[in-house]
């Protein structure tokens, strides 16, 4: 499974680390480490979490290989997307291609057409949206860019994506991406996107307070990392 591998390469750097602060939110999960990084994911809240309670002054590797369900991979990611190469510059890794077809694949997923001369959406949401094919149907696609978004880790569909899309380029990014290098290219992937908090006390709040992601839009911005 590509999130156990994920955990295997940022292993050295989360027993390094313990959990200061965690807040799992009814859309996306926060956490803060004792080198006061943050990280974020989504909240998919299928499962339990057993420890519950006991999370604060845990090493930050011990959490984050719970993996077993959604809810437990919300927190992992979380904790994944704190780490960080600090070699990430603004704006959206999209941007850098351009051809014939994009796929995404995400929860209400949204791509403009920008570059690209048609855009294929699959949503692994239970209402598909923007025109969107429920990821249900997903078998295989052919195309010039597939951009997967980190929620992808969280509900165990990554594996899946990788094994039956052909693209001539791979893009990992979204609020719960991470910056897995070496795995990630391994699997063919060549830039992956984050979404980063600029007011970390503004972004954990809103998270913790339920808030939406036009809320939490305020306090992040998208950076991207070419591998």
């Amino acid at each position: 499974m590509i999130l156990d591998e994920i955990i295997d390469e940022l292993s050295y750097d989360l027993k390094q680390r313990k959990i200061i602060n965690i807040c799992v939110g009814t859309s996306y999960t926060a956490v803060i480490l004792d080198d006061q990084s943050m990280g974020v994911s989504h909240t998919i809240a299928e499962g339990e979490v057993d420890y519950a309670g006991e999370i604060i002054g845990k090493n930050a590797y011990d959490v984050a290989v719970n993996v077993d369900n959604p809810l437990k991979r919300s927190i992992s990611v979380a904790i994944l997307n704190s780490i960080s190469t600090g070699k990430l510059t603004s704006g959206d890794p999209l941007t850098l291609y351009s051809g014939g077809k994009v796929c995404a694949f995400g929860y209400y997923p949204y791509i403009s057409a920008g570059n690209f001369s048609s855009v294929v959406l699959y949503d692994f949401s239970t209402q598909p949206q923007n025109n969107a094919k429920p990821f249900s149907q997903f078998n295989g696609e052919t195309c010039d860019v597939a951009v997967i978004f980190g929620s992808a880790l969280i509900n165990n569909s990554i594996d899946k994506i990788i094994k039956n899309v052909k693209a001539d380029h791979l893009i990992l990014t979204g609020i719960s991406s991470v910056e897995a290098i070496s795995t990630l290219k391994k699997y063919g992937f060549e830039a992956i996107g984050k979404i980063v908090p600029v007011d970390q006390y503004r972004a954990f709040r809103t998270i913790c307070e339920g808030g939406s992601a036009k809320q939490l839009s305020k306090y992040v911005t998208k950076m991207y990392l070419k591998i």
